[in-house]
């Protein structure tokens, strides 16, 4: 048995994630651990406080890089989310695939033994793979929003609004069977062996709860107000 751990919705570089704050706690895990998976939306591209994209392309890999060098003991595996998903991060991250041992990216979902890490924005609606890949093309050049839209959306979250959305969005019960549509449509239910899945992009912790014979988590995000968890799996 491996020991696994996994982390969703870190938002780097994105002024309204708490994100650095955790980062010691992630090289504690790394250090012990065989498999890290960064689950998705690691990197705001759209939110990031950088200057641009091309340099928040630039300091992510460096993260990724270093953490890499650290810990050569461990496998590294970035899922992409909708906020990373950005066509020169993905060739960023091909380029450090090549030239790094122990370190994969996967543009959808990871499956190791009985568990899959998937992002989570299967959950906006009920959603084929194909609905997916549609969606996620729509945010490979999206743009790096400006003061004015940082402004409102500082003012926002001071007010609460993120949590709200957040929880009429995604209840873990809709979420969890709009997930599970995704997954009989990709082929890796119970079925077919899946026992534990971990997910992120809703903000909304969800701790192992049990649905069609699998059992989901979601660690949170960094956000003000919203519980954040670093989560342990069992590979």
């Amino acid at each position: 048995m491996k020991s696994a751990y996994v982390v969703s919705d870190l938002h780097m570089f994105c002024k309204r994630s708490q994100w650095e704050q955790h980062v010691l706690k992630i090289y504690d895990a790394a250090e012990k651990a065989d498999l890290f998976v960064f689950n998705g939306d690691s990197v705001d591209f759209k939110w990031t406080s950088l200057a641009s994209i091309p340099e928040t392309i630039e300091q992510a890999i460096t993260f990724f890089d270093d953490i890499c060098k650290r810990y050569p003991n461990c496998q590294f595996h970035v899922n992409l989310g909708n906020h990373d998903f950005i066509a020169g991060f993905i060739h960023a991250l091909e380029d450090l695939a090549k030239h790094t041992s122990n370190f994969s990216w996967h543009p959808y979902y990871l499956r190791v033994g009985s568990t899959l890490f998937l992002h989570g924005d299967v959950a906006n609606r009920k959603m084929s793979h194909r609905q997916l890949q549609r969606y996620r093309a729509s945010w490979c050049h999206h743009k790096k929003q400006g003061a004015f839209k940082n402004k409102l959306w500082d003012a926002a979250f001071r007010a609460g609004a993120h949590l709200a959305i957040s929880r009429l969005a995604f209840p873990p019960k809709r979420t969890i069977k709009r997930v599970s549509s995704y997954l009989y449509d990709i082929g890796h239910t119970r079925d077919h062996g899946v026992r534990s899945v971990y997910f992120g992009h809703t903000h909304v912790p969800v701790d192992g709860r049990y649905y069609e014979g699998v059992t989901y988590h979601n660690g949170g995000a960094p956000m003000p107000g919203i519980n954040f968890a670093l989560l342990r799996a069992d590979i």
